[in-house]
């Protein structure tokens, strides 16, 4: 059997990224941009205050920027080591929006280097907020550069000038020189960390793609099976010559069976709608296709109800269930009809699901017992009904699929008594007529608002 793994696929080899900025593995990738975001603007005040010393500039500044430089390594040392991030990031801001505004003053206003150093801030504070958050932050990031402008304007003793103009020239080219630099790196890890998520995302596509393959080929053999235990066609004209079956499961196997079988003179109708649908429903309906056939093999069944009652016990029996374990999810709702050629009658016993017939131009309804099959608090017998049937007699049996179906304009269910003047409407027409009527009608009731909430089963037969 082949074998998937997401993980061996995704594995990256370690590289200098995981050891200056974390794995993906330990880090959120948000988490990843501010230790970079942390590292850089270390960097940049370290290389500020050699470019300082270097220039032989304001000792005040240096000073300023050597004691920045060790704050901001301590906010990549605590979010890279102690995994602390979210709480830093309003300080780190802030903090990083007073440096840029002392250096301001120190280092030649706006015409010194720090406006290029500003630039980088705003590509950095991008980079690590979101959202809300990242138009707040480029709001303050702007104002505070405006009242920079506005206070050196107004207070242009304030700023520090440079001694020289060779000074000038340097202390700019190098900055603007590193900043490009600093972006260049910044936005190569912000590309890295794409392509790699990007990479991530394919393969867990790609993988889930091969699992969901997997998974639709076994339910689609499980279908195949599932087929082969329900009544094939052939049988159920030769017992019943005058029908119509419209099935539509939901998903791909279903919850809702038929079963059709002729013994001791008897033509047998079954009509069941298991607990759920998909997987777990049909898993159900297998169970009680092969207890029903278990029952009519080994047991001597005359009566409809007679055959509910054992039907009951055998499951209860099969699914280990007592009182204790008492669940609404384990068990079917199911029509069972026992006709006897020869004498002209057909015997009905329902758990859940009623028998509709309709003679001269009226509906009958013979209600089932509120009983499912399956454990439930309070066991009421089933109840046996005797009908003498006439020619012309229309039955219906049906799961309650197409009841619960919402559509229409205002999205309600269809409902038994839609379903009633439906069948009304089409009863004396062909067979094939009303099942191809009954799709088309469901079909649109639902519209294109609305899926297909439940398997669905309409069993008619003429007598």
């Amino acid at each position: 059997m082949n074998t998937y793994n997401i993980d061996s696929e995704n594995k990256e080899p370690y590289n200098y990224t995981d050891l200056l900025f974390g794995n993906r593995d330990d880090y959120s990738l948000e988490h990843r941009f501010f230790n970079s975001v942390s590292l850089f603007s270390a960097l940049a005040a370290s290389f500020a205050t050699i470019t300082n010393i270097v220039l032989g500039l304001n000792l005040r500044l240096t000073l300023f920027t050597l004691v920045s430089s060790f704050i901001l390594f301590s906010f990549y040392y605590v979010s890279r080591k102690r995994k602390i991030f979210k709480p830093l990031l309003t300080p780190y801001i802030l903090y990083s929006l007073i440096v840029l505004s002392i250096v301001w003053f120190f280092n030649a206003g706006s015409e010194g280097p720090v406006v290029f150093v500003y630039l980088v801030g705003l590509v950095l504070f991008v980079i690590i907020t979101e959202g809300k958050n990242r138009i707040i932050v480029i709001t303050a990031f702007l104002l505070n550069l405006t009242l920079l402008f506005i206070l050196e304007l107004r207070f242009p003793d304030w700023i520090t000038k440079y001694e020289s103009e060779q000074i000038k020239f340097y202390d700019v080219s190098i900055t603007f020189l590193f900043s490009f630099i600093l972006i260049y790196f910044t936005v190569a890890v912000l590309v890295k960390s794409y392509r790699e998520e990007k990479n991530i995302s394919a393969n867990q596509r790609d993988a889930l793609i091969f699992q969901k393959t997997q998974i639709t080929d076994s339910i689609k053999y499980a279908k195949s099976l599932q087929t082969a235990l329900l009544t094939d066609r052939k049988t159920i004209i030769k017992l019943i010559p005058q029908h119509f079956l419209f099935y539509q499961p939901k998903d791909i196997v279903s919850g809702d069976f038929y079963w059709f079988k002729e013994i001791n003179g008897y033509k047998i109708i079954a009509i069941a709608d298991c607990t759920g649908h998909g997987v777990p429903g049909a898993f159900m309906s297998v169970l009680g296709i092969s207890l029903l056939n278990e029952i009519v093999r080994r047991k001597e069944i005359s009566k409809a109800n007679q055959a509910l009652e054992v039907l009951r016990h055998e499951l209860k029996e099969n699914l280990n269930q007592s009182e204790k374990e008492y669940s609404y999810y384990s068990g079917m709702d199911i029509a069972f009809c026992a006709i006897d050629v020869k004498k002209k009658t057909l015997q009905y016993s329902g758990a859940n699901i009623p028998l509709y017939l309709i003679r001269d131009e009226k509906l009958i309804e013979y209600k089932p017992t509120r009983n499912p099959i399956g454990l439930t608090p309070i066991e009421i017998p089933f109840q046996n009904n005797e009908i003498e049937y006439q020619p012309g007699d229309m039955f219906y049996l049906f799961s309650d699929g197409l009841l619960d179906q919402f559509g229409g304009d205002d999205g309600k269910k269809f409902r038994s008594r839609r379903f009633k003047r439906m069948l009304l409407d089409i009863h004396q027409k062909p067979l094939e007529i009303q099942k191809d009527l009954i799709a088309f009608n469901l079909k649109k009731w639902m519209g294109t608002r609305y899926e297909q909430v439940d398997d669905i089963m309409v069993f008619g037969f003429r007598l």
